[in-house]
């Protein structure tokens, strides 16, 4: 019986990485490709194995230089002096910050769902489950982004305990800056979806914008393993934040994920300056081609992106019914009308192809016949089978 179930999973697994790999256009903003050498930490024995702050385990000493080293080339990446990378997920490092910074009753100010902010954080998430009060940008929808003047007189007229930057629909940087020192409460800023593009130097720079945090997931635009990170140069905020983190919200922090975050890490360091780059210029490309195909993109009065994010001009319903004809096609997005050029940048596609993809997105957009556009699809994949930006096995000196 044992085997009958490992045959199936097996099988499945094979199915999903033909499919998902050689088959198919990934275009989620959300995911994006690990290296091999990075893949190559989740199956050591680092996966089985615990660590405290305490030091109750023994046996350690390897463990405990593993997450410091992860820690020193996270701070020397985001150029920061402190850097905790023990959560599990960026909605772990949210909850961090939301348990040491605010008190139920507290409020907070954020990026309004429906203007793209992160649900976790919101009266849909930890904003309901902490008891605090939720208020939230004034947003300028054609702009895609927060509207400055509102957004002062808000922060002028409550008392936020904490005010949080960035979304889950994020085109364009946010005015970190020009919102620094308006009214009170501590700046973060959720890097999840812009953190690769923040290590290579493009998008913007919270930590040197006003910000006190800078937190987020580390797979997103940073082509990393499924986790979080917390990074700060304000040493207050930090030590109340990290000290939240163990053992109230984490206890095992998977070292073998902690290790492929620090190969992610190097590969930016080595590579993200190039990467980043491409990353922007892919995404404004496919934007500019879309637009030629009569697909509709937002934040065309900007330039329609400076992020890994294009984002369709449509409404919810029309979004969602889009996105399932683009997976019948072998293209993978999400109901949100969201297009992400990140791991197709970590495989090779450039401009060119961006243009190409235009195309063939255009086609469905049009109705065209979804197998016909399926072998355009599976034909350009193959040839992109291979990620760049990556940092290959060094042989170790007997």
């Amino acid at each position: 019986m044992a085997y009958k179930f490992l045959d199936k999973l097996v099988e499945t697994i094979d199915e999903h990485e033909s499919w998902r790999l050689r088959d198919c256009l990934n275009l989620i903003p959300s995911e994006n490709r690990g290296s091999t050498l990075m893949r190559s930490m989740f199956m050591t024995d680092l996966g089985n194995r615990y660590t405290a702050p305490d030091h109750f385990y023994r046996g350690t000493r390897f463990l405990d230089e593993i997450q410091a080293v992860t820690e020193e080339i996270a701070r020397k990446v985001y150029r920061a002096k402190f850097a905790d990378v023990r959560p599990l997920s960026g909605h772990t490092a949210d909850m961090a910050v939301l348990l040491a910074l605010t008190s139920r009753g507290d409020e907070i100010v954020s990026v309004h769902p429906d203007n793209g902010g992160y649900p976790g954080i919101t009266h849909l998430g930890l904003g309901h489950l902490l008891g605090l009060k939720n208020r939230y940008f004034p947003y300028d929808v054609e702009a895609v982004n927060i509207d400055v003047p509102g957004a002062a007189k808000l922060l002028k007229s409550t008392d936020p305990k904490v005010v949080i930057f960035g979304a889950s629909f994020i085109p364009f940087p946010h005015p970190t800056r020009e919102l620094s020192d308006i009214g009170g409460g501590v700046r973060v800023f959720d890097g999840s979806h812009v953190l690769g593009l923040i290590a290579g130097g493009e998008f913007q720079d919270p930590l040197r914008e006003g910000c006190s945090l800078l937190i987020g997931s580390t797979h997103k635009s940073l082509p990393g393993p499924q986790g979080g990170i917390i990074l700060s140069n304000d040493e207050e905020a930090f030590s109340k934040v990290s000290s939240k983190i163990h053992p109230g919200i984490v206890d095992n922090i998977h070292l073998n994920r902690v290790a492929a975050l620090a190969v992610a890490l190097l590969e930016m360091m080595q590579f993200g300056k190039a990467y980043a780059a491409a990353v922007v210029r892919n995404s404004q490309t496919l934007a500019k081609a879309l637009v030629e195909e009569k697909v509709e993109v937002r934040g065309s009065r900007f330039g329609y992106t400076k992020s890994h994010q294009v984002l369709l001009d449509y409404g919810p319903e029309e979004a969602t019914a889009l996105s399932h004809r683009l997976e019948k096609a072998n293209i993978i997005s999400d109901d949100g009308g969201r297009l992400g050029t990140s791991e197709l940048t970590r495989m090779g596609y450039g401009p060119e192809e961006m243009r190409e993809i235009a195309g063939i997105i255009g086609q469905v957009v049009r109705k065209r016949s979804s197998s016909v556009v399926r072998r355009q699809v599976r034909a350009l994949v193959r040839e992109f089978q291979e990620p760049k930006y990556v940092l290959r096995s060094v042989p170790r000196v007997s």
